[in-house]
């Protein structure tokens, strides 16, 4: 079993495509984001599809990119209505722009 210290007792490319909608990675667990889409990819054989805040589009097509050696891509852009759900919203609802970032691997990779 390949089971890395992501906390998902599942081998990796296990799954043919991976949708996730992470927590957005702001304020009480900046980064989080990031780390379930590396899990996300460590999962999937063939795609990911992820939600991410707008405002962090260009830093995670880069790290996709440049770090991971994926291709990465905006396949839709929409508005998500935050809630106020935890004690530390203070509005009864935030709209939020966000993203939809298709991941996949170089078609000469063999990963």
């Amino acid at each position: 079993c390949d089971v890395t210290n992501d906390g998902i007792p599942l081998q990796s490319k296990c799954i043919d495509t991976v949708f996730t909608n992470p927590p957005f990675g702001t304020k009480h667990n900046a980064g989080i984001d990031v780390q379930f889409l590396y899990t996300a990819t460590r999962l999937a054989r063939r795609a990911v599809y992820s939600f991410h805040k707008s405002s962090t589009r260009d830093f995670l097509i880069k790290k996709c990119r440049d770090e991971w050696k994926l291709n990465a891509q905006v396949v839709a852009q929409m508005k998500f209505d935050i809630p106020n759900m935890y004690k530390f919203h203070t509005k009864k609802s935030v709209d939020v722009d966000v993203d939809l970032i298709r991941v996949s691997w170089p078609e000469t990779t063999n990963h």
